[in-house]
């Protein structure tokens, strides 16, 4: 097969399936990962294709960082909803991690009315949305702040939270998909979020309907690390039951 037939083969491939990886293009292709890998990098360099960790995806706007202002006005009914079922899981006294993000904005403003909480935060504006409720400790993490985002980001952030232990994490997601798991565009957060995961008992997705089904640059962790799911009613039933069927327990509200 020639070069530019295996590279049209990839492409055709990476639109079916959503995200390819290199060994199993690999023998598909019968050829080697240094021959795969040199493809990849050439469609790269030709804007048609985005290079992951161990393969690619297609390029899209699930690539690509969304300004806070463009988020919070983005399905802002539904990430209402979400927020009012995340609050049924919030108990009094209670340690959060809240990820950065508009639904988990909106998860701190009704937080307000729960008492004795401890807020752990890696977004400015949900530090300053708590800073000043009575009886709410609010700790936010130092970095580096993401332009437009309002995210901290980089290895203080991690160390900061690498010294905590949280009942529960509320977690955002520019992409969620059974196989990459959870992705995010910026490859600085994903360790900052890796790093939300593994300080936090219990993990809660908290993302729209159209967040899922899709890949992004970098992953954060696996699905199976998720022991809940809150969403809206759009979500795709076939994805429904496939999260079900991995012990997700999933609420569409």
């Amino acid at each position: 097969m020639l070069s530019a037939e295996r590279r049209t083969r990839i492409l055709e491939l990476i639109r079916t399936e959503g995200n390819v990886e290199v060994k199993n293009l690999a023998t598909r292709l019968a050829v080697s990962l240094m021959t795969v890998r040199r493809d990849l990098e050439t469609l790269e360099e030709r804007g048609l294709l985005v290079r992951t960790h161990g393969g690619a995806v297609l390029p899209g706007p699930e690539n690509t960082e969304v300004p806070y202002h463009t988020k919070r006005l983005s399905h802002a009914e539904e990430k209402r909803r979400i927020a009012r079922k995340a609050l049924e899981l919030i108990c009094d006294g209670d340690t959060l991690i809240l990820d950065s993000g508009s639904t988990t904005l909106e998860i701190a403003r009704l937080s307000r009315w729960k008492k004795g909480l401890t807020v752990i935060t890696t977004d400015l504006k949900i530090a300053l949305e708590l800073g000043n409720q009575p009886g709410i400790k609010v700790f936010c993490t130092g970095g580096l702040v993401q332009t437009g985002v309002y995210t901290l980001l980089g290895s203080q952030a991690i160390q900061f939270l690498r010294g905590f232990n949280a009942q529960k994490a509320f977690l955002g997601a520019s992409a969620v998909d059974l196989k990459a798991g959870i992705t995010t565009p910026t490859p600085e957060k994903a360790p900052v979020k890796k790093a939300i995961v593994e300080a936090a008992r219990e993990v809660v997705l908290v993302a729209d309907h159209t967040k899922f089904g899709k890949v992004a640059f970098a992953q954060i962790c696996p699905v199976e690390r998720i022991k809940t799911v809150i969403t809206d009613r759009e979500l795709d039933p076939e994805m429904a039951q496939r999260l079900k069927g991995r012990g997700v327990a999933l609420y569409q509200v």
